[in-house]
């Protein structure tokens, strides 16, 4: 990994080579909270050196926790990457950043960077070094020409010491004020003019780069500035493959699958299935041995109804008889299925207070890496081509200006001067054009409890599953749909049908009802342009975990694929109505008009009707 460090745009420039590993995050940047205490004045109180240090340390301390914790971190405005004059070369523009470890980034003028030299020295390291908590793994060097190649830039915060001055009472010291000697904090790494002071130590374990060092010159001179800067470099776009699905950290959709998604598979690991005839030694050994998985599965901390574990420590697993016998017995089975079901229905307990303290945002966890990324750029034939702010790793902190800055997109601000503020006229034109056609606006929406509570309940069971759904609602008819995503249409008709969802095989490429199943639409998006790969590669996640059978489906398919799954809108329900109705139209007025023209053929010439004495 390269860097070019530019603590201040009026200092030298430096430049450090650091090959990324794909070694685990074994040294984080900085680490969770930490008690702090600030120093207490008083009258006749000798103040040292470590007294005034000790103060900047605890402001600095509180500053970073009031910035990760609150704000979060990432790029809070400006730093955009944009094409510069010089082939090989961007500019970094003014801005204001937040670093995972809570520092404040700074570039306070527009600030050249050579991309090229610093994928250079990345791919061709003068000296191994280590580095245990990379953002992206460095491929080998480049050895053929019109191959495009993917490098995001990153910038990190730094610290340098400058301004010297000679201190009143004299140390032993070789050096001198002349030679202006600087020690530059970057990544944990200390690195000053003097051989005798630099570390080998490149990834960050020792300490943190926001630490200021209080002996890092010894001397005749001193330092009695501590420049605050940053630093820029390069690491190599991951290929997408080695991408992790799913949600990220710190984010809701992980917490809960993190919790919920162990008690899930912890539930279907039933230790007595329907076919399976253990003996009454087996059968008791596994019910045991289950019960005690879920006591230690249900002793962390989410557990917020505690009568949970008071009733799993109440369960008793009763011991099979005296005499053994060869076949198992029935009664004695019957009696483990209770025990077992009495298991279950803690779990699913256990799931709901699970999901309930996933909603309460947790402290963010430690960020392995000190880097922020601000843009990835493409490389061909020793040229950028190309500048991407999105999709690369680029994080913006939002902030209230970010949120005015976004929402004055969409014409807010005008939008309620007319509505409130218009005159008659233009307030019902408002409403027709903006409101009424909107299926995003109804006139139920969320302004009674009712709707909230059904949006909240249709929510939940999408996150535990179909099968503690249907475990805990002895009335509910869900199945789980993700696992037909991307199954072919023969094998989707024949699951569809197996969950009596579907009555015959789906017609494909039809947009419409289908005549056999009047309650499943099948839409071919092969022509969408919304249906993208990146669309298609994560729409198993989208899919309905708890699908009530008895409601309207639409299915998705890209070919002979299915790409995903939804409940209808009403809406398309309406239309799907309407169109059957006009099928069933059409339908009576060809019968009609073939039963006119069988009764006009059956007339006897002249139009005369015979008659009967």
């Amino acid at each position: 990994m390269a860097y070019i460090s530019a603590p201040n745009p009026k200092l030298p420039v430096t430049t450090t080579t650091a090959p990324t590993t794909a070694a685990a995050c074994t040294c984080p940047a900085c680490t969770g909270l930490k008690c702090l205490d600030r120093t207490r004045y008083f009258a006749g109180q000798l103040l040292t050196d470590g007294d005034l240090n000790h103060e900047q340390s605890y402001l600095l301390a509180k500053n970073r926790l009031h910035n990760r914790f609150l704000h979060g971190w990432g790029v809070v405005c400006g730093m955009q990457v944009v094409c510069s004059e010089c082939d090989g070369w961007v500019t970094v523009k003014t801005g204001y950043a937040i670093d995972p470890c809570g520092n404040d980034i700074i570039v306070c003028q527009d600030y050249p960077f050579n991309v090229l030299k610093a994928i250079q020295a990345c791919c061709k390291p003068a000296q191994t070094t280590s580095n245990c908590s990379p953002l992206r793994y460095t491929p080998p060097p480049p050895t053929c020409q019109d191959v495009s190649q993917t490098w995001c830039i990153t910038i990190q915060y730094q610290e340098q010491q400058s301004r010297m001055v000679t201190p009143l009472q004299q140390t032993s010291s070789n050096g001198s004020c002349g030679t202006q000697g600087q020690t530059t904090m970057s990544g944990g790494t200390r690195a000053s003019s003097s051989s005798s002071s630099s570390s080998s130590s490149t990834c960050g374990c020792s300490s943190s780069a926001s630490q200021t060092s209080s002996t890092a010159t010894t001397g005749a001179c001193e330092p009695t500035r501590v420049i605050e800067g940053f630093q820029v470099g390069v690491v190599c776009e991951a290929p997408a493959t080695s991408q992790t699905d799913g949600p990220q950290p710190g984010t809701l959709e992980y917490q809960i699958c993190q919790c919920v998604d162990g008690l899930k598979t912890l539930y279907a690991q039933n230790p007595l299935p329907v076919g399976y005839s253990p003996t009454d030694q087996q059968a008791y050994q596994a019910v045991c041995n289950y019960l005690s998985t879920v006591q230690n599965a249900l002793s962390d901390s989410f557990v917020t109804h505690c009568k949970l574990e008071s009733k799993l420590a109440d369960i008793t697993v009763p011991t099979p008889p005296k005499d053994p016998q060869p076949d198992p017995d029935p009664a004695y089975i019957a009696k483990l299925q209770q025990v077992s079901a009495k298991i279950g229905e803690t779990l699913i307990a256990a799931a709901l207070d699970c999901f309930c303290t996933s909603l309460l945002p947790p402290c963010p966890p430690d960020p392995c890496d000190s880097r922020l990324i601000l843009a990835c750029v493409t490389v061909k034939n020793g040229k950028i081509t190309n500048i991407c702010h999105f999709g690369g790793g680029r994080r913006q902190v939002v902030t209230f200006p970010a949120l005015f800055y976004w929402l004055s997109l969409s014409g807010l601000g005008p939008g309620l001067s007319d509505l409130c503020c218009g005159e008659e006229k233009m307030r019902e034109r408002f409403l027709d054009t903006t409101y009424v056609y909107r299926e995003a606006f109804t006139s139920t929406g969320f302004s009674n409890a009712a709707m909230m509570n059904h949006y909240v309940t249709s929510y939940v069971t999408q996150k535990i599953g179909a099968a503690l759904t249907n475990a805990a609602v002895p009335t509910a008819t869900t199945v789980d749909l993700r696992g037909l995503v991307g199954k072919n249409s023969a094998d989707v008709s024949t699951a569809l049908m197996s969950y009596q969802i579907a009555t015959a095989p789906l017609q494909l490429k039809r947009d419409g009802d289908n005549n056999a199943n009047s309650n499943i639409i099948v839409k071919d998006i092969s022509a969408d342009p919304a249906w993208t790969d990146s669309a298609v590669a994560s729409s198993k996640q989208y899919a309905p975990a708890a699908f009530n059978i008895t409601q309207p489906l639409t299915v998705y398919f890209k070919g002979d694929v299915a790409v995903g799954f939804d409940v209808t809108n009403p809406t398309d329900v309406l239309n799907n109505q309407v169109i059957n109705l006009q099928r069933q139209v059409t339908a009576l007025g060809s019968q009609l008009s073939q039963m006119q023209k069988q009764g006009a053929a059956a007339q006897p010439p002249g139009g005369a009707v015979p008659t009967t004495n």
